[in-house]
């Protein structure tokens, strides 16, 4: 909010806006709501999406954690060739004994030029070195589309996050899709633990010079 010129009672109402449904809201609905054009509705909710993406990226995920393989977008072709309008995904989670998630994050693996579905393992190596806690034992990767050891509770949010972004925002490019998937996982996150969001968004948005920002 820093800077910013819009007043602060209307950053207010869109935090509140923002966190008031699990379906999300769009830059068009916002600027209808606070009486703002829709470039400013656009760039609020882009800061507030860049706040929740740092605090993702702050959590690291520890205990027992599942990594599996996943797509955004619609899937053209049921083979192994990728077509250009499906995105690979890396979907983890730390799991408690009942492999229940306890967090969860989606993160976007953008490769130049791929051919084919298939996530190279030195993208799974960097989503371990930058995602999950170092000294973590135990951790299962699968990252094959057609195995049978594929975790299906991972798959079944890989699907409610493509079908949340489809329906609220009607689809997106690669530009921003990490910062939509980590809004999905946040939502699910906080609500999984009956955590209100409009309250964690006050404490991400507005804090003081120098404070660090917490991961809890």
């Amino acid at each position: 909010m820093e800077g910013s010129r819009t007043e602060l009672s209307k950053w207010m109402l869109a935090l509140f806006l923002f966190s008031r449904t699990n379906k999300g809201i769009t830059a068009t609905e916002l600027s209808k709501l606070i009486k703002v054009t829709y470039k400013t509705a656009w760039l609020i909710l882009h800061k507030i999406r860049s706040m929740i993406h740092s605090s993702d990226n702050q959590t690291l995920l520890s205990g027992s954690v599942c990594i599996n393989s996943a797509i955004y977008g619609r899937p053209y072709n049921p083979s192994v060739h990728k077509h250009p309008q499906e995105h690979l995904l890396l979907i983890g989670s730390s799991v408690n004994e009942w492999n229940e998630s306890n967090y969860l994050k989606i993160k976007h693996v953008l490769l130049a030029n791929p051919k084919e579905k298939h996530i190279p393992r030195f993208e799974t190596k960097a989503f371990h070195q930058q995602h999950i806690e170092s000294d973590t034992q135990k951790i299962e990767i699968v990252t094959g589309f057609y195995t049978p050891a594929r975790l299906r509770p991972l798959l079944v949010f890989a699907k409610q996050a493509s079908k949340w972004i489809n329906n609220t925002f009607h689809g997106l490019g690669p530009k921003h899709l990490q910062k939509y998937l980590d809004e999905f996982s946040y939502r699910l996150n906080l609500s999984s633990k009956n955590i209100p969001i409009f309250s964690r968004l006050v404490h991400l948005c507005i804090k003081p010079a120098g404070y660090q920002l917490s991961s809890s």
